[in-house]
């Protein structure tokens, strides 16, 4: 073989275009489920630090945080892209810690939360070349795209221990998440499952048909009725697009009103998230923008009654805060905890100076 034929040409890749492809495929929802809009963003910022030029780091991170501005800045993106961006940016951090210090993962893990705080204010320059921090950061990130593929399957093991037999249990809208963790249950318990309605674009007719093709008994009901229903159920458990970081939820509208009627019956209201959903950031009275935005009011009133139209103003909120007093337990892939403590697993997820892009 000629020297010629050695040297291939080399890899040709549009960052921007990748971007725009991106970000076209989740304003489609080409990409389903947040495990695989997870998935596409790790694939996505992979190639990046594959193909991207940089020598140290410190110039990769910056490449990261300016393309994950790019990612998170339209509204109609999840919020599993930012926290995959802030993830990776702390395997970079953690990767170049290992290879310049020669720090014990485990032991890491172990250490105590002062220690913690203590570490992270000795803080690296991140200017030190390292030929092997490519191909460990990709290993990494190949790791974690396992992590968000199993993430469902992982929170169903753990059904049996939450579900009792001939339990009444109350979940509102789809979640895949939801449907694995009740088929799991349904295998050695028998419970009934009550499927809040809401609106047409929860899917939850699909819901209701999949629990009951699995032998549970399910019955769809009405938003309305979920206060006069509550006297009879056990236990809510439903999913979440994100939570936050005081233990809080950003879910879809109707889970706020849920969770009150929840509270007021004395039922415990159990939240389902892999933890790629678990985020940095927090929802304040100045940015509601940022964490809501508004549907089109052709799902409350059709587009034919325009005279009807004409002489109301329709809010269609997408999302609903539920704050932390109101909920009972979440339940991580890696096991359960009170939303009092999600502080422990945001700090080893997320490195404090990734939490603003």
């Amino acid at each position: 073989m000629s020297e010629q034929e050695d040297i291939l040409p080399p890899i040709q890749f549009d960052v921007n275009k990748s971007i725009k492809n991106f970000l076209k495929d989740l304003k489609k929802e080409n990409v389903k489920y947040s495990s695989g809009i997870a998935c596409e963003t790790i694939k996505l910022l992979e190639k990046i630090i594959t193909y991207s030029k940089w020598e140290t780091a410190k110039d990769l991170m910056q490449i990261i945080r300016n393309i994950g501005k790019k990612l998170t800045e339209p509204h109609y993106v999840h919020t599993v892209v930012g926290n995959m961006v802030r993830r990776t940016l702390k395997i970079i951090r953690d990767e170049y810690s290992v290879a310049l210090c020669g720090k014990n993962e485990e032991f890491d893990i172990q250490e105590s939360l002062q220690k913690m705080v203590i570490a992270q204010q000795q803080e690296l320059d991140y200017t030190e070349r390292i030929d092997s921090l490519k191909k460990s950061i990709s290993a990494n990130l190949r790791e974690l795209m396992e992590e968000c593929e199993r993430s469902p399957e992982a929170i169903a093991i753990q059904a049996e221990e939450h579900i009792h037999s001939d339990e009444v249990i109350m979940t509102f809208g789809y979640s895949r998440t939801v449907e694995t963790f009740l088929k799991s249950a349904a295998k050695k318990r028998n419970c009934e499952v009550f499927v809040v309605e809401g609106s047409p674009r929860l899917r939850v007719h699909d819901l209701a048909k999949h629990l009951a093709e699995a032998g549970i008994r399910t019955t769809l009901i009405q938003s309305a009725a979920i206060f006069p229903v509550m006297s009879r159920v056990n236990k809510v458990i439903v999913g979440t697009h994100c939570i936050m970081g005081n233990g809080g939820l950003k879910a879809v509208c109707g889970v706020h009103a849920l969770a009150l009627a929840a509270e007021h019956h004395s039922v415990p209201f159990i939240v389902l998230a892999p933890l790629f959903k678990l985020t940095p950031q927090y929802v304040s009275s100045s940015d509601q923008e940022g964490f809501n935005y508004m549907l089109p009011p052709e799902d409350l009133i059709p587009y034919e009654d325009r005279e009807l139209l004409k002489a109301v103003e329709i809010i269609n909120p997408a999302f609903d805060y539920v704050p932390p007093e109101n909920i009972t337990l979440i339940i991580f892939n890696v096991g359960a905890n009170a939303p009092s403590y999600v502080y422990r697993p945001l700090s080893e997820l997320y490195h404090t100076d990734d939490h603003e892009l």
